[in-house]
């Protein structure tokens, strides 16, 4: 008896240059950045040692609906989450390989990009499909247990989301900055409360004092201090609770080289020493605050000089808003970034385990964000 056939046929490679260009670039046209081709070739060519990344395209009767992406990633709980974590001590016995529907090394729309007039509801039941097909196709390698899907919004895909199986895990919003009511960083600093706007101020001059310039740096400065970049986003990621992926210094030469001047890397350079860096990345009309990494032994308040440094660039892109990420939430909001929406969903493949996965989730507090009086009063 014939297998009746697929409402949906997919195209799926290890490397994105074995689809094809022309459907991923049309689909992710209005996707973020990090589903865009430059970023995502970036990554592939510097890939943290315990992710492997798989791409895939989604059509129906020969018309493209969906690009997607996917990384297969091994999760050590001894090097992903940090003692002091929510769960931390039982964590640390984790070690699993994990197929993630979205890239652990970005935020907001990571995953799934779909084409204009595309049936959502189809596009998304597919696609969650495509992760139990995916990850019995895998095995040999080693079992898959778990999934996950990444920034995916509550309201707008729950239904799908829970009728496969997953379950809302906790997460830290995404801290966004709107700058679209400000004309320039003056305006902006005017427009904070006093209070914030010295602080601002404070910082600028500690750091300066210090003996810091803060400006972007070129390619070839990049590639010399490839190895200072990688100790000092180190210092950083060592102190995160929740560290899935590793990064290189040489991933922020690829990110530079890929992307051109929708990529800067602001540095903190005292004479010809580099002790902190940023990356923005310009997003269509928006920013993304990327990694950043600092010497932690300096006094002066680089981490907050970075920040700033973030901010002063989506100005000068003349961008809507910055997205500044997910961590350290306070500093952030200290400068006017407000939470969207976290999007963590998780599955495992034994039903039983499942449950007891989603009753585990269900005691954990989501993150709270603080919250300070930033702007000024209007009257």
């Amino acid at each position: 008896m014939p297998r009746p056939s697929r409402p949906v046929q997919f195209a799926i490679a290890e490397q994105l240059s074995h689809l094809d260009a022309g459907t991923w670039t049309s689909l992710t046209r209005d996707a973020g950045v990090f589903m865009k081709p430059r970023f995502l070739s970036a990554l592939e060519r510097a890939c943290p040692a315990n992710v492997s990344p798989r791409y895939a395209l989604m059509s129906r009767d020969g018309v493209p609906l969906a690009a997607m992406v996917l990384q297969l990633v091994r999760v050590q709980g001894r090097l992903a989450i940090s003692q002091d974590a929510p769960l931390g001590a039982m964590a640390q016995l984790v070690d699993e390989r994990a197929l993630v529907l979205g890239n652990l090394a970005g935020w907001g729309q990571t995953g799934l990009a779909l084409a204009e007039g595309a049936d959502g509801e189809l596009v998304w039941r597919e696609a969650l499909g495509l992760l139990d097909r995916v990850r019995r196709f895998e095995r040999p390698e080693g079992v898959i247990n778990v999934s996950f899907v990444k920034d995916a919004l509550l309201e707008e895909h729950e239904p799908a989301l829970r009728h496969q199986g997953f379950q809302r895990a906790p997460s830290g919003p995404d801290m966004v900055l709107d700058l679209a009511a400000f004309t320039s960083f003056d305006e902006y600093l005017g427009s904070l409360a006093s209070k914030r706007r010295r602080s601002v101020k404070k910082t600028l001059e500690a750091v300066e004092q210090a003996g810091y310039v803060a400006r972007p740096l070129s390619l070839e400065e990049l590639r010399a201090h490839e190895t200072r970049l990688d100790a000092l986003y180190g210092e950083v990621w060592s102190n995160a609770d929740v560290r899935p992926l590793r990064l290189t210094g040489r991933f922020f030469v690829e990110l530079q080289a890929a992307m051109g001047a929708d990529c800067v890397v602001l540095g903190l350079m005292k004479g010809a020493q580099l002790d902190g860096f940023g990356v923005c990345l310009r997003s269509g009309d928006a920013g993304v605050g990327y990694y950043l990494g600092f010497d932690r032994s300096v006094e002066a308040p680089l981490y907050q000089r970075l920040l700033t440094n973030i901010v002063e660039q989506g100005w000068a892109w003349r961008c809507s808003r910055m997205s500044m990420g997910r961590t350290t939430e306070e500093p952030k909001v200290l400068l006017g970034a407000k939470p969207g929406s976290p999007g963590l969903w998780v599955k495992h493949r034994t039903p039983p385990f499942n449950w007891a996965v989603g009753t585990l989730l269900g005691t954990i507090e989501p993150p709270k964000v603080p919250e300070h009086h930033v702007f000024k009063e209007v009257r």
